[in-house]
């Protein structure tokens, strides 16, 4: 039998890196869907577990009811809200090309408001004196800003598309548990040993807490904010809406995007009972995080506001609008699993 060679050890080496990197380029196109379907099977299991004992254990019919009203609630509001998301895109953009990005000045109605009134005409003039004779000289940086923004507005259709093909890789997961669980298991195991097995509890407690306790909570203040929107009859509601959801997602208050909705109306509405609905519902929407979390999670998340945040715009800078989720999810579970593997002892498995 011919000795085995350098020569040989290499080529082999080189053949089957070529091949792992063949498959990775032909798959690479599914990462994040794939992502997005292992994030919804975990985050929303508690809920098909118990569709499935209301249909007796059928699992495919308990899948796809699932997966049909989660599409529903992922693309009605997109469908209602896509007339005003491509409106917001082009006012954007025309306003880009003319050079019309300014605040406009205050209205004379404010300065009569009781208390208050005075103190905001003036700051409103000032601002809008001064930043507009700034706004004229950073014109450039402005545009690119406000280029970037469309782009971002742009890709939410796309983002809502992947979400779909998400939650039907979500419903395969569900339907194919056993198998699904039996292969991360022994992968983990074949990695990390017993120790690599005993972390896949963590990267779940990772996946739920972000995905309710973050996604769960932006989405739903992002819907909050568009109805708010529309009903007080702010331009481009869609585009204010997805800002919404990006700042939530990032941890940010959502009342940065919406005071200037609120600002907005007090420039152009004549109603003042609008005006102040519309500023009680956007105060509300901004602090409503404090109780929805305890109310989809128990309490609120483990992971840092930190990690979640360099997550979510690590994402949104590598992937565009959906790595704004997926880049939230997977830096979280990376921070969870490193920090358990670290805590953990060589051969103690982790808590």
């Amino acid at each position: 039998m011919r000795e085995t060679t350098p020569i040989d050890v290499t080529v082999r080496i080189l053949v089957i890196a070529l091949l792992l990197y063949w498959c990775f380029a032909i798959f690479r196109p599914f990462i994040l869907p794939t992502v997005l379907g292992i994030v919804f099977a975990v985050a929303l299991f508690p809920v098909y577990a118990k569709v499935e004992r209301l249909v007796r254990g059928r699992r495919k019919v308990a899948a796809a009811l699932l997966v049909i009203a989660c599409l529903a609630a992922l693309l009605v509001p997109t469908l209602l809200l896509s007339d005003s998301l491509l409106d917001g895109v082009r006012m954007v953009n025309e306003r880009v090309q003319q050079g019309t990005i300014k605040i406009p000045p205050a209205p004379d109605r404010v300065a009569a408001w009781p208390l208050i009134g005075r103190p905001i005409y003036d700051a409103w003039s000032l601002a809008s004196t001064n930043l507009d004779a700034v706004a004229d000289k950073i014109q450039p940086e402005l545009a690119k800003v406000a280029l970037w923004l469309v782009a971002t507005a742009k890709q939410g259709i796309f983002a809502a598309a992947m979400a779909a093909v998400g939650l039907a890789i979500a419903g395969v997961f569900w339907v194919r548990r056993e198998s699904a669980v039996a292969t991360v298991t022994a992968l983990s195991r074949r990695v990390g040993g017993e120790r690599g097995a005993s972390l896949i509890p963590l990267a779940r407690g990772a996946i739920t807490s972000v995905a309710q306790g973050v996604l769960g909570v932006a989405a739903i203040q992002a819907v909050l904010a568009a109805i708010g929107l529309v009903l007080a009859g702010v331009p481009g509601a869609g585009l204010w809406s997805l800002l919404v959801l990006i700042l939530a997602v990032a941890q940010l208050p959502p009342i940065l995007i919406l005071g200037p909705a609120i600002l907005y109306l007090v420039a152009t509405s004549d109603s003042k009972l609008v005006i102040v609905l519309f500023t009680i519902w956007s105060l509300a929407v901004s602090f409503s995080d404090a109780i929805l979390k305890p109310l989809l999670m128990g309490r609120g998340t483990d992971v840092p506001v930190a990690v979640i945040l360099i997550g979510a715009i690590g994402g949104l800078v590598l992937h565009g609008l959906v790595g704004l989720f997926v880049g939230a999810v997977v830096f979280s579970i990376g921070h969870t699993l490193v920090g358990g593997w670290i805590r953990s002892e060589p051969g103690v498995s982790a808590p």
